[in-house]
């Protein structure tokens, strides 16, 4: 995860890439598990109301610094930090500095042919390029060439690229190998704009594309589950994971979460759209959960729920369902194999290839609501859009 701007100003870019971090820490992520690269220490800049504290929603909501252990900051952000992070290409004194077992140093998470890659880049950037610090640019090539030697090195299962910024979807312009999947906040030739401002901070807190991401899980935990968002811990130093919110990750796929609500039920500003490509990939977008990329292991989260005595469940229809972890990926033949190339899912793909999949939500004798169901996504939809305006009217 990385924010790449330095100066108050670009307070929001911080909250981006705080507003994910926190969702991966929701779905069990530890820190162990994630890389953190923040440019600036704007939480503890003077010019801060309330030093150490980072708000998204403006003052007296949620605190995105709670619990957080940042990896790389200051001068540290460059270029060749995030792609050396990538390929695994340590420091002399790096190698071994992971903070398992209660240590200090970086976390260098151990990348293999099963591990599924989140990255995300958010800042300011222009057409086939990404800024570092304004003393740096990360090219379009650059990422095709980390990627391509992942691939060779066995780094990596599937890829999950996202770039916030302008003309975010060019990143990806030059990416070949398999399974990477893109998502970019604007397209060549668009901005990404900042979602609003509050009056304590001075400043933008937070991206319209981050801010409607979060936004939509936030508030699919709440209605589905009748209450906000907690972070749970098994037992004392165990990493902290909210049960509702890996029960919407399950339930929810990527096009959905990262692509269809924000384009639909967004605001991303004029003329702005979210780009997106899976065509490289054995599986489309619209097939695979958001907790493949933003939840720890099925395994891992059914123990610390085991542990826990706490189920992720959602209320559908009235009747509770209890969602099961699940491990939906699969081992791949060939894995150079590329998907026809189409921007729409095709519902029709999607209910034929449904059927292999075996879903860990027991529907036999239940009626449930599909995510992907009208009356769903408009009653989220509607939420979402209500408390928009009530904001804005506050």
């Amino acid at each position: 995860i990385v924010s790449s701007s330095r100066y108050w100003f670009n307070y929001r870019h911080v909250t981006n890439a705080l507003s994910i971090y926190q969702l991966l820490k929701r779905g069990g992520m530890t820190d162990d598990d994630i890389v953190l690269m923040l440019a600036d220490d704007i939480p503890c800049n003077m010019r801060n109301p309330f030093r150490g504290k980072i708000f998204p929603r403006g003052t007296g909501g949620e605190d995105l610094m709670e619990n957080v252990e940042i990896d790389y900051s200051g001068t540290d952000v460059t270029v060749d930090a995030f792609l050396r992070v990538l390929l695994g290409r340590h420091l002399p004194g790096e190698e071994g500095s992971n903070r398992k077992g209660g240590g200090g140093g970086r976390s260098w998470p151990e990348l293999n042919e099963n591990t599924n890659v989140l990255v995300y880049l958010t800042g300011h950037g222009g057409d086939n390029f990404f800024k570092f610090q304004d003393g740096e640019e990360l090219m379009s090539n650059d990422v095709a060439s980390a990627f391509s030697q992942m691939y060779e090195l066995g780094r990596y299962n599937e890829i999950l690229f996202i770039s916030d910024t302008c003309q975010a979807f060019t990143m990806a312009d030059e990416i070949e190998v398999p399974n990477v999947f893109s998502v970019g906040s604007s397209l060549k030739g668009q901005n990404s704009y900042a979602s609003h401002s509050d009056t304590d901070v001075g400043q933008s807190v937070i991206d319209r594309y981050s801010k409607i991401v979060k936004d939509f899980v936030d508030d699919a935990v709440t209605v589905t589950s009748g209450s906000p968002p907690t972070n749970i811990r098994a037992e004392p130093g165990a990493p902290p994971f909210d049960g509702a919110t890996v029960a919407v990750m399950e339930r929810f796929n990527l096009h959905d979460a990262l692509v269809r609500i924000p384009s639909n039920h967004g605001e991303l500003g004029p003329n702005s759209k979210v780009g997106h490509a899976d065509h490289l990939c054995s599986r489309r977008m619209n097939q695979v959960p958001l907790s493949d990329f933003f939840a720890a292991s099925s395994v891992e989260r059914e123990s610390r729920m085991g542990q826990s005595g706490v189920e992720a469940s959602l209320w559908m229809d009235d009747a509770l369902m209890v969602a099961e972890g699940r491990d939906q990926r699969q081992k791949k033949d060939d894995a150079r194999k590329e998907c026809a190339i189409d921007t729409e899912p095709n519902d029709e793909n999607l209910n034929r290839n449904g059927k292999e999949e075996k879903d860990s939500i027991s529907r036999k004798n239940e009626k449930g609501m599909s995510p992907s169901d009208p009356k769903f996504l408009a009653m989220v939809g509607g939420f979402m859009l209500c408390t928009n305006f009530l904001s804005r009217r506050w």
